[in-house]
């Protein structure tokens, strides 16, 4: 009996001993990088349909002075920022400025910041020296019809605009000091689904009525003029944007044969047409709209992807996991490389809640997909559970709220989401490592940078409050950060063939990749042009109809978990 009691007690010391050790984890204040979808304030829709859903799209970012400037359709106002994370939502009443308007037009010339909406005819220009006081005036009314935008050179203005599936895009020039018309209308470019399979509509380009040709942008690059537009559609994830180059602001213009320059169709969050290029500290990066379009065909969100030139002068975006965190616009890692290679570590993992509506599980938080949701029965307290299912290297989280049973329109007063995060090695013992119960902002995009990295299998997310609607509710719970385990085999076996009915369109397959959690398959106009990627979550094939006919392309295919990437095989070319 004795020597039972004393192997007891050392059972019992032990078990103490082995209480798992505490996890410290700091937010970053200056993080290095973020997410995308870009996290600001969406507003709701105004429209008698459009109650509870968020939007904007139509991005057009400027430098003006010490801060840029984001406008963005259907926003009450626009935002502004001086480090690409902290972002001050100017509301503007249309007593002031016709900010309903959809896709702003704007340009900045002597400190001045120029505003122009979309309309049907004549438009009133407005400036501002000191837009984040949300103060204008009225300069000048200017043809500016559906879908303006301006590229400034000398003392011209260049004028570009249309939205239609049948009229071309246009540009007009303008005189820079006096708005007034220097030249007639000049025809740019018009759509060409037989030649350009990207163009044609549908989520994967199979629709045959024609495209919405739309959201021009004019940048020009050593002595080149890239004159960029929006096809086939933006409620569509296949909205993306292509190319024309000319020799002048005005052409005549020549298609770039790897167009589409914007595009991703897959991925947490699909989309990347209609935008703007911009520089921040040299470098060059594409503000896109993405779609969501569940409750309406215009709720949509915006991203921020890194873009460029290559030394043959081909315009590109780069899309590749560009829903995974990027350093920061204007960043000096950025400079280097856009990614910190940070890999997501809760896709599909198990999932537990506090409560579930029927339809909207909690696996919807998990699975990649911005169109699906979990929603909870309440929005008191409510919780969620990932279980990684081994340790990882937690970097950081995005929280990426949905808006089950909101009736909100327009800006709404007193809306935010505040919650606590929690961390553990054993689902047992917990620690706080993010306390947002305080938070009283509107943030349905929240990304949460780490200082360092800290080692944890279990992610909680406690819901304090929660004002939008009588449900809490999640799109994805993200979690970003290394495992520990092997890396994926390469790919091997890839192959690529026409489709013999349209040469816009091709199918790929590959052999699966062991310890592979996805695939990613790049391809371009040459082995050294693999601008294009499509993100493939499941099975190991893949039709792409997004071609342009009688172009060479070269695929490959990358295989990726959530301890990193494996690159592919040399690239396969497509025989036509």
């Amino acid at each position: 009996m004795k020597n039972t009691l004393i192997v007891l007690t050392m059972a019992l010391l032990s078990t103490g001993c082995h209480r798992q050790p505490d996890i410290k984890a700091t937010i970053a204040e200056h993080p290095k990088t973020f997410c995308n979808p870009v996290d600001i304030d969406y507003r709701f829709m105004v429209i008698d349909d459009g109650a509870g859903i968020r939007e904007a799209a139509d991005p057009v970012v400027v430098r003006h002075k010490d801060h840029y400037l984001l406008f963005a359709s259907k926003s009450s106002g626009y935002w502004y920022s001086a480090d690409f994370t902290h972002w001050q939502h100017v509301i503007i009443p249309d007593s002031v400025l016709p900010i309903e308007d959809y896709a702003p037009a704007v340009f900045v010339h002597d400190d001045q910041v120029y505003y122009v909406g979309s309309t049907h005819g004549k438009g009133m220009v407005y400036r501002s020296d000191a837009p984040e006081t949300g103060q204008w005036e009225k300069v000048k009314e200017i043809w500016s019809y559906w879908d303006p935008a301006f590229y400034v050179e000398g003392d011209c203005l260049y004028l570009y605009y249309g939205c239609s599936p049948i009229d071309p895009i246009y540009v007009q020039i303008l005189d820079l000091n006096t708005l007034e018309a220097r030249s007639k209308v000049i025809e740019c470019l018009n759509s060409d689904m037989k030649q350009h399979g990207w163009e044609r509509t549908g989520e994967f380009n199979e629709l045959s009525r024609r495209p919405y040709i739309e959201g021009a942008w004019m940048t020009e690059h050593n002595g080149k003029y890239y004159l960029q537009y929006a096809a086939p559609g933006t409620e569509w994830k296949s909205y993306a944007d292509g190319t024309y180059v000319g020799d002048t602001p005005t052409g005549p213009f020549r298609y770039m044969e790897n167009s589409p320059v914007s595009y991703k169709p897959e991925g947490f969050i699909g989309g990347a047409g209609h935008g703007c290029m911009f520089q921040a500290n040299g470098q060059w990066w594409k503000a896109a709209t993405n779609s969501i379009s569940v409750r309406h065909m215009f709720e949509r969100r915006l991203s921020f992807y890194p873009s460029g030139f290559d030394q043959d002068g081909y315009l590109y975006t780069d899309t590749y996991l560009g829903d995974y965190p990027h350093y920061l616009p204007g960043s000096n890692e950025a400079g280097q490389k856009s990614m910190p290679g940070w890999m997501l570590l809760s896709y599909r993992k198990p999932v537990t809640v506090s409560s579930e509506l029927d339809g909207y599980p909690a696996t919807h938080a998990v699975d990649e997909d911005s169109r699906t949701a979990w929603v909870a029965q309440s929005n008191q307290q409510e919780w969620m559970q990932i279980d990684l299912t081994e340790e990882a290297d937690i970097q950081a989280i995005q929280l990426n709220y949905d808006e089950y049973g909101a009736t909100c329109q327009g800006v709404s007063d007193g809306l935010y989401q505040s919650y606590r995060l929690y961390a553990s090695l054993d689902g047992q013992h917990w620690n706080l490592i993010a306390d947002r119960s305080d938070k009283r902002t509107d943030r349905p995009h929240e990304y949460i940078e780490f200082e360092q990295p800290f080692s944890a299998r279990y992610l909680k997310w406690e819901n304090v409050g929660y004002s939008i609607s009588q449900h809490v509710s999640l799109r994805g719970f993200r979690v970003f950060g290394t495992g520990h385990g092997p890396l994926p085999k390469q790919v091997a076996d890839v192959s690529v063939r026409q489709d013999m009915t349209d040469a816009c369109r091709s199918i790929l397959s590959w052999s699966p990749s062991e310890n592979a959690e996805g695939y990613i398959i790049r391809y371009g106009i040459a082995p050294d042009k693999l601008y294009s990627s499509f993100q493939v979550l499941k099975g190991t094939s893949l039709e792409i109809g997004s071609l342009n006919a009688g172009t060479d392309y070269w695929f490959t295919v990358d295989a990726y978990n959530s301890h990193g990437i494996t690159a592919g095989a040399p690239p396969v070319k497509l025989e036509r």
